[in-house]
């Protein structure tokens, strides 16, 4: 499905479903590949917390103050969203890591985290909201957010979350595994 972005321009919405497996990846391509760039918004209190967030599948977020970092992979799916819904993806992942800990010591710093991720999402508490997207597709559309290039260094330390599907019509399938 052909959109349009504002501030972005022209993307493509897909969705790879296979019929076979089960497998399912939904993204958003934009047509056109930006230059690197860093995206950061201090969200300081909760009007900050409606800021548009456009995340690519390419893009590294962080939130410094958590010490949280999503980053791409294979299966990464692009959003948007805002700064609020982005704190709530966060918190799914950091409510499942705290029921899983192996040790009283991971529960209790899950549970740290959580207090102090909660009051972010109640606008009580602080924080900084990072986009750093190799491909420049990624941005957080704020008065306030600060933009700048990334370095060379700084994009050789990202991962991208890139991969390739190869469709075949019949014939046999690889095995999933050896």
């Amino acid at each position: 499905m052909a959109l349009d972005i504002p501030y972005f321009g022209e993307a493509l919405q897909t969705t790879v479903l296979c019929e076979a497996c089960g497998f399912r990846h939904a993204d958003v391509l934009l047509t056109k590949q930006g230059d690197p760039t860093r995206h950061s918004l201090t969200v300081r209190g909760s009007g900050d917390l409606d800021a548009r967030v456009v995340r690519s599948s390419s893009c590294t977020v962080r939130v410094p103050e958590l010490g949280a970092i999503m980053e791409p992979g294979p299966r990464s799916e692009a959003f948007i969203s805002n700064a609020e819904g982005v704190l709530h993806k966060f918190r799914d992942i950091l409510e499942f890591l705290g029921r899983n800990a192996s040790t009283k010591a991971r529960r209790d710093e899950a549970a740290r985290s959580l207090r102090s991720l909660n009051r972010m999402i109640e606008g009580a508490e602080p924080f900084t909201l990072v986009l750093e997207d190799p491909f420049g597709n990624s941005g957080i559309l704020h008065e306030a957010a600060e933009v700048r290039p990334l370095t060379k260094d700084e994009v050789r330390g990202l991962k991208t979350g890139v991969f390739t599907i190869e469709m075949r019509r019949g014939g046999r399938r690889a095995p999933a595994s050896p």
